[in-house]
């Protein structure tokens, strides 16, 4: 049955039934979990408000105007049981900016994202998971309804809608449970559910952006890139096989000041494409992969990289950047879509007017313009080699173990097993060759991508390749296992205690064709189609198979440790009675919170032990380290 509280109806459906809020309180009482909706006027949750509370449970739905009835009175019962929704990091903020907490959830869509990690377009709304398990057709066609609602009382439709929203969640987590019960997956479920309180917290909080700071960074930027675009036009007037490009006359302007002297768009792949031709190079494409061949070649090639670079990064984060800045809080608010293939997070919305945070510069230029508010510090720490740590934990590579703890070089060390002789930082070829491999090894990375990478033929490359295959069998057995293990069982596996799975359902397409190549002659051309396509697909599974229990690990102990700083902000803001440290933002490794100066030493040193605690739970071979910096404003 669906009841109405509050809503004014002076005309409708006899399938609704007026009821009050201390009938829905007291019929919710006893109940272990409640099913949670809200509707709302918009998506920002710091300007836009609550029209509608849904709470309900498989057999009755209570629909709440909570513009005519106070939502905190349903604060008591709200924080006090488990409460399933969908999406709930969006309610969770609505919730929270009327002072009402979410304290344990389960999310249907977090859940199915976990259960069907590595599954494309298959479908996370509320509509699509009814209508797979229960075969339930869910209209969500009118959500926008609700932000046109000014005074007027909800309509029929409306109520009947906002009630289904909360209709059919029990039934969908029980099939859920028991799905991940099947999978061992009830830990990293927990894990997810716990984490979007988190997540949740550091896109309300928002971090301060200086607009002052960011127009001169931006300026600066500009300034450069006209220097660099100026030193272009000097190459291109020097070089005898660009002249074509070169006027022979110089126009003046009114003023008798000379005007530029060429006419070539740095920024055009087609001017581009002819400049390679005219030096010599008929390229295929001018990506960054490859001119960067090129760079050897020619000088104009290493400026028109570094133009290229600069370019990029004003065109994404110049003047435009600040109108990221949120009109109500005066601050920058990310939003995370919280479960990748990779079980990492990404950031960034465009709906939302949400910046991406994990591909801002890595540069103090851009950093620092992001400021603790006034009282407070910016405590950021991150792992140190998260991946290094847990690729030698995984495969047991006694040597890599073994400099890790020490807290030496494992750049260093790669290339003195290498090379055979000893390598130090000042031998700065050879440390970047075993340093490329370190991290692109366990990423998939081949001979043409190392020869790219480092300007080297691809021969080359693979004798690297090799001859770091023999200095760490176990490390290279580990990763060839785990490549074979996702090809044949069609999923790779996290780290215990979370095991976090990624599926390839992709691998069935590749088994397909293999009984299809059968029917082919050998050497023949659909042949060669064929086991082209089988050897494209199973390539990709392999790369992401060896990657994956490296890059998904790191990403469930980071949220392990988002989860173990937030309960210690909770703790700390309980202790002192006010707000003392606020979670801000989290990129890849690394979390970052405000804390109350006077506070701020204390609160890093606990914090980098719940962090190095998390880390510590998926290895035991390495002891994880971290890095903490404690400033006024954001650090590199």
């Amino acid at each position: 049955m669906i009841y109405t509280i509050g809503c004014n109806r002076l005309l409708g459906s006899t399938d609704f039934s007026e009821s009050s809020v201390e009938k829905c309180l007291d019929y919710f009482k006893d109940s272990k979990s409640i099913q949670v909706d809200t509707e709302t006027q918009g998506k920002d949750p710091n300007s836009d408000k609550i029209f509608c509370l849904q709470i309900g449970n498989s057999e009755n739905q209570f629909v709440i105007d909570v513009r005519t009835i106070p939502i905190c009175k349903f604060k008591g019962l709200i924080e006090s049981k488990l409460v399933l929704g969908h999406n709930l990091k969006f309610d969770y903020k609505f919730l929270k900016h009327s002072g009402i907490i979410l304290n344990k959830c389960w999310d249907t869509m977090l859940a199915e994202c976990v259960l069907y990690c590595g599954y494309e377009k298959y479908g996370y709304g509320l509509d699509k998971v009814a209508k797979r398990y229960l075969d339930v057709t869910l209209d969500k066609s009118t959500r926008g309804d609700f932000y046109k609602l000014q005074g007027q009382p909800f309509n029929d439709y409306q109520i009947m809608y906002a009630a289904r929203d909360v209709m059919h969640l029990h039934k969908i987590a029980e099939i859920q449970y028991r799905k991940a019960q099947e999978l061992d997956l009830i830990y990293c479920i927990n894990l997810e559910n716990e984490c979007l309180k988190a997540l949740a917290d550091i896109e309300y909080n928002g971090m301060i952006l200086n607009k002052n700071k960011w127009l001169a960074n931006t300026n600066k930027f500009k300034e450069e890139i006209e220097i660099i675009g100026s030193n272009l036009d000097s190459i291109v007037q020097s070089e005898p096989k660009l002249s074509e490009y070169v006027p022979k006359y110089i126009q003046s302007n009114l003023f008798g000041f000379e005007e530029r002297k060429l006419d070539i768009n740095y920024a055009s792949p087609l001017q581009i494409k002819n400049l390679c031709k005219s030096l010599g190079y008929d390229v295929d494409s001018t990506n960054d992969r490859e001119l960067t061949k090129l760079v050897d070649k020619h000088k104009f090639f290493k400026v028109l990289q570094d133009y290229r670079e600069k370019a990029k990064i004003i065109s994404t984060y110049g003047d435009g950047f600040l109108d990221y800045i949120n009109k109500n809080t005066g601050k920058v608010h990310t939003s995370f879509w919280q479960v990748l293939n990779t079980g990492r997070v990404s950031s960034g919305s465009k709906d939302d007017n949400a910046p991406n945070l994990q591909n801002l510069p890595a540069k103090n230029e851009f950093r620092n313009c992001f400021e603790a508010r006034p009282g407070f510090l910016w405590v950021s720490i991150d792992y140190s080699g998260q991946e290094l740590n847990l690729m030698a934990d995984g495969s047991g590579e006694e040597g890599f173990i073994d400099v890790l703890n020490r807290g030496e070089d494992l750049h260093c060390y790669a290339g003195s097993m290498m090379f055979k002789r000893t390598i130090t930082k000042d031998d700065k070829v050879l440390r970047n060759k075993a340093k490329t491999i370190n991290f692109g090894k366990p990423y998939g990375m081949g001979p043409p991508k190392l020869a790219d990478t480092l300007g080297i033929t691809v021969e080359e490359a693979a004798q690297l390749f090799e001859e770091y295959a023999i200095a760490f069998p176990k490390l290279n057995k580990w990763l060839a296992s785990q490549s074979k293990f996702a090809k044949d069982k069609g999923f790779s596996q996290t780290f215990a205690p979370c095991k976090r799975k990624r599926f390839y359902p992709e691998i069935e397409e590749a088994r397909k064709l293999r009984l299809t190549a059968k029917d082919y002659i050998k050497g023949s051309p659909e042949s060669k189609e064929l086991w082209s396509s089988i050897f494209k697909i199973e390539g990709q599974i392999e790369r992401n198979g060896g990657n994956q229990p490296i890059q998904g690990s790191g990403a469930d102990i980071t949220k392990e440790a988002l989860v173990g700083i937030r309960n210690l902000i909770l703790e700390y803001n309980n202790k002192y009675k006010e707000q003392v440290a606020y979670l801000i933002c989290t990129v890849h490794d690394a979390i970052d919170v405000e804390v109350r100066e006077d506070l701020a030493l204390q609160f890093s040193k606990e914090m980098e032990t719940i962090m190095i605690d998390c880390g510590n739970k998926y290895v035991s071979k390495v002891k994880m380290k971290v890095d903490t910096t404690i400033t006024k404003v954001w650090q590199k």
